[in-house]
Order: structure tokens, then C-alpha cells, then sequence
């Protein structure tokens, strides 16, 4: 869902950002590829059952979301445009949902019985 988000606003709010601040377009592919590599980095901690994991992709949502807001404010409203608001919006709300937390801890606690599993042999 990040990554739909990220290229909705890579066609759009970063490409608009890197024209008004007269930057050539390739700024603008930059920045979405370090985005989604925030984001992959991201979910490989959560997957491993680090803490700096979900912090990391709330960050890049947030982030996601303050971008379309930004273009959503001074251009158009228009489908293409929401949509990456929307799909932000929603995985932050996925992010601080009970069930992702619960997740998230059993994550952690595989981790500390794997580490704890390897001192002891």
C-alpha cells in the first residue's frame, strides 16, 4: 500500500515540487526511490523483530501524506491526486491498529527466543 502511495506521489506531488523549486526531474525519481528504500529497510526490522521498524514506516507514511497534502493544496482536487492521500492515510491507521502491534510484538518475542536459543548452545 506504501509503495502504490509512493509512485501516486512520485507522479505527481514530487514532480510538482521538484518543478517549483526549478530542480531537474531526476530529483524527483530520487526521492521516491528513497522513499521506497525507507520503506523496504522499514519492513525487513519489522520482519526481523527490530524496534526501529514500525517507527521507520509511520515515518514514511506520514511523510507520503504530508507530500499529497501539500500538492492537494495548491493544485486540483482530483482522484489521482487523493488517492495517494487516502492510501497513505489508511496504512497509517493499518500501522496503529491493535492486531498490527500484537503482531509486531510476537515478532519481537520470536527474535529474543532465537537470540536467546543461540547464546545458550
Amino acid at each position: 500500500m506504501n509503495l502504490v502511495s509512493i509512485s501516486g506521489n512520485l507522479s505527481h506531488s514530487l514532480s510538482y515540487y521538484a518543478r517549483i523549486n526549478y530542480l531537474p526531474g531526476e530529483y524527483a525519481i530520487v526521492a521516491g526511490m528513497a522513499l521506497l528504500l525507507a520503506m523496504c529497510i522499514g519492513l525487513a526490522l519489522v520482519a526481523a523483530g527490530f524496534r526501529s521498524g514500525p517507527p521507520l514506516l509511520v515515518g514514511v507514511a506520514a511523510l507520503n501524506a504530508l507530500l499529497s497534502a501539500g500538492y492537494l493544496g495548491n493544485n486540483p482536487v482530483t482522484m489521482f491526486a487523493v488517492f495517494p492521500l487516502f492510501q497513505s492515510l489508511f496504512c497509517l491507521l493499518i500501522l496503529n491498529t491493535r492486531n498490527h502491534r500484537r503482531f509486531v510484538g510476537m515478532l519481537r518475542v520470536k527474535r529474543r527466543r532465537k537470540i536467546r536459543a543461540n547464546t545458550q548452545t
